[in-house]
């Protein structure tokens, strides 16, 4: 098969760098769907490796030693009028500790966040999930004057304890294949009616 020919027809099919929802969900019902956030990287997860010899000429053997991943993630967000992902992370920061600057047990202030890879449907292909987060740094924010009217942004650094993923596309078969293939332009298009009427 000519692989122009196969791209071009699989082209729109491609998962999309834009296309993606942020959900944070933190302590005492403080919630925020991020639609808002304009940039995001899912961790990377390592296994580390030592080398072993047996002795002799023998080349040496990798084994798994540990796992390892960065334990931060920034989110950049632009702001409105509202200034509401502001006040939503500095209220999330502000349970880290009290009016006195003791700091609160961890687990009442640990949160979740999921990201979500979206297809060309708006349907999600793929989501991380992070475990134990909160926010440790909240960037600040810049005024000038002499600046064009740009929009606002900040950016926020969370830390987290581990990192699982969820795939929506599981190989089932050519059935399998065929029925989530149906299920998901179905699912499209009652999303996409329940979104007209809500914003109609």
């Amino acid at each position: 098969m000519n692989i122009n020919r196969f791209m071009s027809a699989h082209l729109d099919q491609m998962a999309r760098t834009n296309r993606f929802e942020v959900n944070m969900f933190g302590p005492s019902g403080i919630a925020s769907r991020g639609v808002r956030c304009t940039a995001v990287t899912t961790p990377d997860k390592k296994i580390i490796t030592e080398d072993h010899n047996y002795g002799g000429a023998t080349p040496k053997r990798k084994y798994a030693k540990s796992v390892d991943y960065t334990n931060t993630i920034t989110l950049s967000f632009m702001l409105d009028h509202t200034y509401e992902d502001r006040q939503l992370i500095e209220l999330w920061q502000s349970s880290i500790y009290d009016e006195a600057y003791n700091l609160n047990y961890p687990e009442s202030y640990y949160g979740s966040i999921d990201i979500t890879q979206l297809g060309v449907d708006n349907i999600p292909v793929y989501t991380c999930s992070l475990h134990e987060c909160y926010p440790t740094s909240v960037g600040s924010i810049s005024f000038d004057a002499s600046a064009a009217a740009e929009i606002q942004k900040f950016d926020v650094e969370f830390s987290f304890r581990t990192w699982s993923s969820k795939f929506e596309n599981q190989p089932t078969g050519l059935l399998g294949g065929l029925f989530n293939k149906v299920s998901r332009k179905l699912e499209s298009k009652i999303k996409k009616q329940i979104s007209d009427k809500l914003f109609s």
